[in-house]
């Protein structure tokens, strides 16, 4: 592979069990964002194929979903000191960011660029699932994989989360088990506990 960052049109074929010409297909269309080297070959951003591959709904293979950067956002000091303590001893080669309330959590995905996001259901202002709906909606963080947290679960609370993005509504205090476990699955296998 080129670099974790980029891709040649046929290891972007390789990962998602296409032909390169279907690449080079979608990517003339403009379906597929890439960009040419000096040399003229197409490079294809790895969020970029991320984001096209939910768009269309593809499964995304594992390799590209791996979690370096995770942003926690809580209304809650407290809460937030412990998860990024927690966090950071128990997840091997994650920076673990905090946010303190919807509007920083928001603000702090632009300069922390997580790959995951934490999110606390119940928060003043804009609540969880409007940040999540935000989040997904915006075409430079429709890659984030976005984790519901909420001390007070139901299957209501669930559903609003996995319809606006959400790959799972996980229950307070964080079950590190079940954190590993949602990081790790494919966009389209979603969880609720």
């Amino acid at each position: 592979m080129t670099t974790a960052a980029s891709l040649t049109s046929h290891e972007v074929a390789r990962l998602i069990q296409v032909s390169p010409s279907t690449v080079l297909a979608w990517i003339d269309k403009g379906l597929l964002p890439a960009y040419r080297t000096v040399g003229g070959h197409r490079r294809v951003e790895s969020e970029h194929l991320v984001s096209f591959l939910r768009a269309h709904e593809m499964p995304v293979p594992r390799s590209l979903t791996r979690v370096r950067r995770l942003l926690v956002i809580d209304d809650e000091e407290r809460f937030l000191s412990t998860a990024k303590r927690l966090l950071e001893r128990e997840l091997e080669n994650v920076e673990v960011a905090t946010a303190l309330g919807p509007i920083e959590g928001l603000l702090r995905v632009g300069s922390v660029c997580p790959d995951a996001v934490l999110l606390d259901a119940m928060m003043p202002g804009i609540d969880g699932v409007e940040v999540c709906r935000r989040l997904r909606n915006a075409p430079e963080t429709a890659h984030v994989l976005v984790v519901a947290l909420t001390g007070n679960p139901s299957p209501e609370l669930a559903e609003e989360f996995l319809a606006a993005g959400a790959i799972a509504c996980l229950r307070k205090p964080i079950n590190l088990a079940r954190v590993r476990e949602v990081l790790d699955l494919n966009r389209g296998e979603e969880a609720t506990l």
